[in-house]
């Protein structure tokens, strides 16, 4: 199993956001964590790549590869980010910075962890592979240059640029019309299909439809159901669950 989470519980401050949260995800399959705001699905995320803010506490286990993830210092946490494990944002203008261009910020993960040999190249076809044709052109430019999706596609080709062995995202579609939206999530099953794990936060019925192969259903900090997408939307069995159903 690639990543194996077991009875995970945070607190920010003296509030409980995280309750005794367990699943698992493996390489080649993407998991959908689904529930309305404030649910906690962002604080998974978050949990999972060590980026937790001051005053959080946080008890359980987070196992990549087997080895556990709590309690790692930040030097040896900077050296899974980005290579093993990478994460796409929600908002892309708010991850990326107006001051440098594009090929600069794609390159940056892969110069911390590769040197600067080859990155240019690498940095171009991560582009490409996140379905940017003109991608000399778009290495030349600035972030403001740039349309919302291309914006998240520029992040995505940041997250990939390293071939991390999981990719985490976070509401990744939720600012882009219909129609990229589509694209990006075709996007994440060509990654998928690649052998990579997808854990992708949403609160959209629809986007677990297009992707999903495993869903868990988030309710104030606990998962209220957790099964095959199939299963979820066929036979789905707690009432919150069908609640979010309805609603599609």
């Amino acid at each position: 199993m690639l990543l194996e989470v077991n009875k995970l519980n945070l607190w920010y401050g003296n509030r409980h956001i995280l309750k005794d949260i367990s699943f698992s995800v493996d390489s080649g399959e993407i998991l959908c964590i689904v529930g309305e705001s404030g649910s906690g699905k962002s604080s998974i995320l978050l949990s999972i790549m060590g980026l937790l803010p001051k005053g959080s506490r946080i008890e359980g286990s987070i196992k990549f590869k087997g080895e556990e993830l709590l309690g790692l210092s930040e030097d040896q946490y900077r050296k899974i980010r980005g290579r093993h494990i990478s994460i796409v944002f929600q908002e892309p203008s708010a991850y990326l910075d107006p001051l440098f261009k594009i090929g600069t910020q794609v390159e940056e993960a892969y110069i911390a962890h590769f040197g600067k040999s080859g990155a240019k190249e690498k940095a171009l076809q991560a582009l490409k592979d996140a379905g940017i044709k003109n991608a000399e052109t778009v290495y030349r430019m600035y972030p403001h240059h740039l349309s919302g999706g291309m914006k998240q596609r520029v992040c995505i080709a940041i997250a990939t640029v390293c071939d991390p062995d999981l990719i985490l995202a976070d509401e990744p579609t939720t600012a882009l019309d219909v129609s990229i939206q589509g694209k990006i999530l075709s996007l994440f099953k060509h990654i998928r299909d690649k052998g990579k794990a997808i854990i992708l936060v949403t609160h959209d019925f629809g986007v677990v439809a297009e992707v999903a192969d495993r869903v868990l259903v988030l309710k104030d900090g606990c998962i209220v159901e957790q099964k095959d997408v199939y299963s979820i939307f066929d036979h789905p069995e707690h009432p919150y669950t069908k609640e979010l159903l309805s609603s599609l």
